[in-house]
């Protein structure tokens, strides 16, 4: 295992080595070999991890290999489900960043992890054992695999923003930045199917968001994560942007503006979720105008380049004629 470790230091040229040097089909063996011993397929996951890094044919020979299987394998053994390097393998190989590739094959690479099981084991870990420490890395690899409706829709019946949800509050009694940003995250992607936001806004997400965001009120990252949130399950939803105006979400985004003027993120943000709270509900545009929306919306197109086409288009949904000026 010493030989391969030295993959770690990972640029595409010690990936190329690892892959001509047959690297994945030895660290596989070796895997297969010592898969009673925790430290051995943490080492082991932490090779798969780094030689898959931004090498499309690498990734390409572990799921030749049948590193999917592998990997369920080991996670169905409950004593294994705190091997962290496991789940950065899962996340790494699922993402396409070889950038010397124009169709990356790991969106098919997703749906094979998802077929065998994977996103049902992954949730069950979420649940039962994964430690505070492994959780953000496990979120991660949810997300790497919710690929598409369908999937998304499964980690749902299996009982995944159930759980979500219920490490989102605890996230935030324990005020636990990481992992409060990680299941945020990985909510955000679930919410993309339009089943799930019904699911998330009936287990009362939005006031447990709101929540989290008055214990994390000068944390502009969590902020950030929670308005996202927001702006995906408003998204061509105007019953669901009446509840978020209700509930307190347009209030959040003036606040995020003025309280956090130098963060371009957060301003980019606050901008996106008003365009989906006023685009199809023009009774909360004067309300928003009414708080200040267009002086702090045009302070942040100024203030941050990145800022400007959203602050351009919440301005345009405000109903303001002059959105590009």
């Amino acid at each position: 295992m010493g030989y391969v470790c030295d993959i770690q230091s990972v640029d595409v040229g010690s990936t190329e080595k690892f892959r001509q040097s047959e690297g994945p089909k030895i660290v596989m063996d070796i895997l297969k070999g010592g898969s009673e011993s925790s430290d051995l397929l943490d080492a082991g996951f932490s090779v798969v991890a780094a030689g898959s890094a931004g090498n499309e044919v690498v990734k390409e020979s572990f799921m030749d290999l049948k590193v999917d299987e592998l990997i369920l394998h080991v996670m169905r053994d409950k004593s294994k489900t705190n091997v962290q390097s496991l789940y950065d393998a899962i996340r790494v190989l699922l993402t396409p960043d070889d950038n010397r590739v124009v169709a990356s094959q790991v969106y098919g690479y997703s749906r094979r992890f998802a077929e065998i099981g994977m996103a049902e084991v992954l949730v069950s870990a979420l649940r039962e054992q994964v430690a505070p420490s492994s959780l953000p890395s496990a979120c991660a690899a949810l997300k790497s695999i919710a690929v598409n409706d369908e999937i998304c829709r499964s980690i749902s019946e299996n009982g995944g923003i159930d759980v979500l949800l219920q490490c989102i509050d605890e996230a935030g009694q324990q005020k636990n930045k990481v992992i409060a940003r990680s299941c945020c995250s990985l909510l955000s992607k679930l919410a993309a199917s339009d089943a799930n936001k019904s699911v998330i806004i009936q287990r009362g997400g939005f006031d447990r968001f709101l929540q989290l965001t008055s214990r994390f009120s000068e944390d502009p990252s969590i902020i950030q994560e929670v308005m996202s949130m927001v702006t995906v399950l408003t998204l061509r939803s105007p019953e669901n942007a009446a509840r978020a105006m209700e509930v307190g979400y347009g209030t959040l985004a003036i606040q995020a503006l003025q309280r956090f003027p130098s963060s371009g993120q957060t301003q980019k943000q606050a901008c996106l979720m008003i365009r989906n709270l006023v685009v199809r509900n023009p009774e909360n545009r004067t309300i928003l105008l009414n708080d200040g929306a267009e002086k702090l919306i045009r302070k942040a197109k100024v203030m941050h380049g990145g800022c400007k086409d959203a602050a351009s288009s919440a301005l345009r949904d405000l109903g303001l004629d002059n959105y590009n000026a």
